[in-house]
């Protein structure tokens, strides 16, 4: 198996990373554990919200996308982590059934100026259900090793 190195992103490209669907169950053991709002956790009270049922919390959502970050991308990769997010957002509810498919569009790259061995990748990430529709999004840096100069 081949590693993806930072040289390997390229401005512009656009990575399938799967496809999830959305579990009644996990949306509620998820928030109770992280985010027991009444909306995530209890049918009645999620009925009588704004969002008129259960719905995820939007960091189940974005783990549900990392999830498939590192299955379909960062499993096979020279990534060593990330040093933050610039935006999270959470664009319609995610409810259960609702299948998303993950994708990654690589936003730009820059080698690092304090670590020249590695580079950022700027990735968008967003998740989109079957209509189509962008229910989240984020604005990612991942670090990757660069290539060494053996395998060039």
């Amino acid at each position: 198996m081949q590693l993806r190195y930072f040289e390997d992103y390229v401005s512009g490209d656009v990575h399938d990373l799967g496809k999830v669907e959305v579990i009644e169950a996990e949306i509620i053991e998820f928030a109770r554990q992280y985010d027991p709002q009444p909306f995530h956790v209890d049918h009645d009270q999620a009925a009588e919200s704004s969002f008129g049922g259960l719905i995820a919390s939007g960091w189940h959502t974005a783990s549900m996308f990392m999830r498939c970050y590192v299955d379909g991308l960062l499993a096979d990769s020279a990534c060593e982590g990330s040093p933050g997010v610039d935006e999270i957002r959470y664009h319609r509810p995610v409810r259960p059934g609702d299948q998303l498919t993950a994708r990654l569009t690589v936003l730009g790259t820059s080698p690092s100026l304090r670590r020249p061995d590695t580079g950022v990748v700027k990735p968008k990430c967003e998740f989109v259900d079957a209509d189509g529709e962008v229910v989240f999004s984020m604005i990612l840096h991942s670090i990757f090793r660069r290539r060494p100069a053996t395998e060039e």
